[in-house]
């Protein structure tokens, strides 16, 4: 599977907590301390950067509410659940909905800024 895709199902429980965007490339912050705790040093978030961004949208489960807002989206406590997608752009679960993201490029750190490797 594509890493792209399947770092989502990783980051399984984790909450989106801040999220900017400089033009084509979104980072948002996932903390997720149960598996971030595993890792040194001592942090409780992940910053992910998606490059070539290309779709941001989230929707609720019926659908009667959809954003592309940012301030939508990183201010709510979305938690991410799991995603089924098999290509771009990937869907991900949610506990509010389902979030849409489509880029060409991830970057995964440590809160510290530290770069680790799905």
């Amino acid at each position: 599977m594509d890493h792209r895709i399947a770092i989502w199902n990783v980051l399984h429980d984790g909450k989106i907590t801040v999220a900017e965007r400089t033009d084509d490339c979104l980072t948002i912050f996932v903390s997720i301390p149960y598996i971030r705790e595993r890792l040194s040093p001592l942090g409780d978030s992940f910053a992910i950067r998606l490059f070539g961004l290309r779709t941001l949208r989230f929707s609720d489960f019926d659908e009667k509410k959809v954003t592309s807002k940012l301030e939508d989206i990183a201010r709510n406590g979305i938690e991410i659940l799991s995603t089924d997608s098999i290509s771009m752009p990937v869907k991900i679960v949610t506990t509010m909905g389902l979030l849409e993201l489509d880029f060409d490029r991830i970057e995964l750190s440590l809160d510290t800024g530290r770069l680790v490797s799905f």
